[in-house]
C-alpha cells in the first residue's frame, strides 16, 4: 500500500473521466462513481486534481460539494485568443478564470497551466505570460505552469520564462524528461515537475494481441517489457508507478488517470518497489509511438 507520502505526490487527472480519453471508450465515470472517487481521494489525502477548460467537465465537479476542499490545476488552451491585444487577453482569461472558480464555488486556483508549449513559442507569447503573472498577482492562481510534449522547446522556454511547474510526460517507452541536464535546469529554476501519461493512456494494460494494428511496427518494445515483468515478477501496475516514483527529481507529483474507483483503489493499494529498474529503450525516440495524438488509429 502507498504511504502518505506517495499519496500526497499524486494528482487526480480529470481528462481519463471522459468516455473518449484513452483507446477504449467503454468506461468512464458515472456520478455515483465519480462521488465516491472524490470522497476516497479526500480520506486518502490525494488533494490535487488536474483538469482543462477544453475538458468540459464542471458538472462533474457538481456532484460533489466537497471538490472546494481540493487543489485545482486549470489547464487553459490559448489558441482560440491568438490575435488579441494585451488587454483583450486579459480580460477574456481573467472571464474565464472567474467564471470556473464561480461555478464550481473555488475561491482560488492551485494552478494556471498553459495547455501547450506551443503558445510560448507564438507572437502572443509575451503577452501571455504578462497575463497569467497578472493571475498570480490578483491572487486567483498560486503557481503558473506549462504543460508539454516537445522536450528542446520546453527547455528553451523555461529558460526564458519563470514557470511554477512543468507538466511533462514520463512513463516505461517515454523517458525523455529522464536526462540529468534537463533536471538539473528545472532543479535551478526550482520548477515543480508534474508527471502524466504514466500508464501512456492504457496501453500498458492492454494485451499486445488486442491492440491496433497501429502498434504492430513497435512488437519489439512490448515484447521486451512483458520479459522484463516476468523476469522481475512484478506487475504493470507497480511497475509503472514505481518507475514514475522513482524519478531521480525530488520536487514532482504524479498524475494519474482512472477508468472506475476500483482502478484508483489498486493504484492506491500499489507497492513501490525501488530496486527494480525499467532500463532506458529506443522506444523514447519512436514519436509516433509515445505521443498519443499521433496515434493513427480509430478509436473504439
Amino acid at each position: 500500500m502507498l504511504n502518505q507520502a506517495y499519496k500526497r505526490g499524486l494528482i487526480l487527472g480529470a481528462a481519463s473521466f471522459k468516455s473518449n480519453y484513452g483507446l477504449d471508450k467503454k468506461y468512464s465515470l458515472k456520478k455515483r462513481e465519480l462521488i465516491k472517487v472524490f470522497n476516497f481521494c479526500l480520506k486518502e489525502k490525494i488533494v490535487y486534481i488536474d483538469t482543462s477548460n477544453d475538458y468540459r467537465l464542471t458538472n462533474f465537479f457538481n456532484y460533489n460539494k466537497s471538490i472546494k476542499k481540493f487543489k485545482i490545476i486549470l489547464k487553459i488552451n490559448f489558441n482560440f485568443l491568438e490575435k488579441k491585444t494585451l488587454r483583450q487577453l486579459k480580460n477574456e482569461i481573467f472571464l474565464l478564470v472567474h467564471n470556473f472558480l464561480s461555478k464550481n464555488k473555488i475561491k482560488k486556483l492551485h494552478c494556471v497551466m498553459l495547455h501547450s508549449e506551443n503558445t510560448m513559442i507564438s507572437k502572443n507569447k509575451i503577452k501571455i505570460y504578462e497575463v497569467l503573472k497578472s493571475l498570480k498577482k490578483a491572487k486567483l492562481t498560486n503557481k503558473i505552469g506549462i504543460s508539454s510534449y516537445d522536450l528542446k522547446k520546453t527547455i528553451n522556454i523555461i529558460k526564458k520564462f519563470d514557470f511554477d511547474i512543468l507538466q511533462f510526460p514520463y512513463n516505461l517507452f517515454d523517458q525523455r524528461i529522464n536526462n540529468k541536464s534537463v533536471l538539473k535546469i528545472l532543479r535551478k529554476k526550482n520548477i515543480e515537475l508534474h508527471i502524466r501519461s504514466i500508464f501512456l493512456q492504457g496501453i500498458f494494460f492492454i494485451k499486445f494481441e488486442k491492440l491496433p494494428y497501429f502498434f504492430y511496427k513497435w512488437k519489439n518494445h512490448f515484447n521486451y517489457l512483458k520479459k522484463f515483468l516476468v523476469k522481475k515478477n512484478v506487475n504493470i501496475l507497480n511497475l509503472c508507478l514505481s518507475h514514475a516514483f522513482n524519478l531521480g527529481y525530488h520536487n514532482k507529483k504524479i498524475i494519474i488517470g482512472i477508468k472506475s474507483f476500483k482502478h484508483l483503489n489498486e493504484i492506491v493499494n500499489s507497492k513501490i518497489i525501488r530496486d527494480v529498474v525499467f532500463p532506458k529503450t529506443k522506444a523514447s525516440k519512436e514519436r509516433n509511438l509515445i505521443i498519443p495524438y499521433l496515434w493513427k488509429i480509430k478509436r473504439r
